[in-house]
């Protein structure tokens, strides 16, 4: 195993082990930090997933290795969800894999000028829809 990945499977531990209050850790996209187990001491996985095959594909993967390291709770939630057609398309794959949507999150060209302004979402639009179904899924997440 590459000692960053050591070094960050180590202080997930730690942190994870000692926290009382959730943690929050993006880490990058792909099945590296699964395959290495970097990422198995947490207790809730979110794999965000775009209407893209190869984005779709990925999601099922992460959630398979997932759950065998043994995390408790695996979701999914539909990004840059830009029609209805997506949203089903979406619904249907993870329900042929088994994956737990938690929700979905609407394309929203507020994200991008936010980013562009480097301003949080929330502060630069918290009624835009994206932040509003982020919210959403907040709440579900913490519901669980």
């Amino acid at each position: 195993m590459c000692s960053a990945h050591g070094a960050v499977r180590v202080l997930l531990a730690e942190i994870v082990g000692s926290e009382t209050r959730p943690t929050i850790v993006d880490i990058e996209a792909g099945l590296e930090h699964l395959s290495r187990g970097t990422a198995r001491n947490v207790d809730t996985l979110l794999a965000i997933f775009e209407p893209y095959y190869k984005s779709m594909e990925t999601a099922a993967r992460v959630t398979e290795l997932a759950r065998e390291l043994g995390i408790p709770h695996v979701y999914g939630v539909a990004n840059k969800v830009r029609s209805s057609e997506d949203e089903r398309a979406l619904r249907e794959f993870a329900q042929q894999h088994d994956i737990h949507l938690l929700g979905s999150i609407p394309d929203d060209e507020m994200m991008g000028r936010a980013d562009r302004a480097g301003i949080a979402p929330l502060d630069f639009d918290a009624s835009a829809p994206a932040v509003r179904a982020i919210s959403a899924l907040a709440s579900r997440l913490q519901q669980s």
